[in-house]
């Protein structure tokens, strides 16, 4: 039987749409064994100077709406662990005071439950990673209890080591038994080159396929539908077929192999990382000149130019889910 493969992808997002990965340092009080390279190793510290960071933010977003016409901005904050960040609170609430600005952080949850009172409504969307090899999950389930009761979108994802399984299941059902009906999802842990899939057993690949396990209450899901996508994007395939995809869809079906396949990245969604260089989400680089989120002069010196979002993906794999939702095209 003939396999289709994909040749066309849209994001459900639309053009007036931008998002961004920032990860202000990579300072995390964690060392879970399947992090990514360099996500935890504390060499790259917080920002210091958070007036000139929402400054240099401010001009960004400010080109990508008057050259670009995006209006909406989402905002993913990650680590390292952002909530070490001194200036994450004074960070959110001056870009949202000057832009149409939603924040999605993500966290390990570590945080005291005083920490999340006073600081959880500056972000629309919390979204806690559990790690077993680290993660208080009774704190993990307070927390989520708390920003629900907060009518705060978000919920917890489990990690779901393939050599730890039991473990991690266990810590699955073990959330569901929360009075509160947050979000409980399953992530696969896929490495930085692409491989790990190959690692989970054909009855583990079952579970992960149905990457969520509870949904919040009606209630709570009416309050949030705007912002709810049931899918991520639009794939064309060679026979023709239309189909929609989940977040999972090309990573679990390994059709997330996009090399010289044209990309959209540089219109749809950027990655600033730990040093402050700004690339595209895969980190791949999107701009003629190197631009830098933390330098001082940035304001000044940063510009759009009009062929900067022709590129051509040069990776064999894309291996982080919202990545492989990015418009792109098979060339032919």
């Amino acid at each position: 039987m003939k396999k289709y493969i994909p040749i066309r992808i849209v994001n459900v997002e639309g053009a007036e749409y931008l998002q961004i990965m920032y990860l202000p340092g990579n300072v995390c009080n964690y060392k879970c064994s399947y992090c990514f390279a360099g996500s935890n190793e504390g060499n790259y510290q917080f920002p210091k100077n958070t007036d000139t960071l929402v400054k240099n933010f401010q001009s960004l977003l400010n080109q990508y709406q008057t050259k670009l016409g995006k209006k909406f901005f989402t905002i993913h904050i990650g680590g390292g662990e952002p909530t070490l960040w001194n200036g994450l609170v004074e960070f959110c609430s001056q870009l949202k005071a000057s832009h149409n600005v939603n924040f999605v952080l993500i966290t390990n949850g570590s945080r005291s439950l005083r920490w999340w009172k006073e600081n959880g409504q500056q972000f629309n969307d919390v979204q806690i990673s559990c790690h077993h090899e680290f993660s208080n999950v009774d704190h993990i389930m307070q927390v989520a209890d708390l920003l629900y009761g907060m009518d705060i979108k978000g919920g917890v994802s489990m990690l779901m080591d393939a050599s730890h399984w039991s473990k991690c299941v266990s810590i699955v059902d073990k959330m569901k038994t929360s009075e509160c009906n947050w979000c409980i999802q399953t992530k696969e842990v896929v490495d930085s080159a692409g491989r790990g899939m190959d690692v989970y057993s054909q009855e583990q690949l079952e579970y992960l396929n149905t990457s969520t396990k509870r949904l919040p209450d009606g209630a709570h899901l009416l309050k949030h539908l705007h912002t709810i996508k049931l899918h991520e994007s639009v794939t064309m395939f060679d026979d023709g077929t239309v189909s929609m995809a989940k977040p999972n869809s090309y990573i679990n079906n390994k059709w997330n192999s996009f090399k010289g396949w044209q990309c959209d990245v540089a219109l749809e969604s950027l990655m600033i990382k730990w040093d402050g260089t700004i690339a595209g989400s895969c980190q791949e680089p999107v701009f003629n000149k190197l631009f830098n989120i933390l330098s001082e002069d940035f304001a000044h010196t940063f510009t759009l130019d009009a062929d900067f979002a022709n590129i051509t993906c040069p990776r064999n794999h894309c291996t982080c889910q919202p990545e492989t939702h990015v418009s792109k095209r098979k060339i032919l």
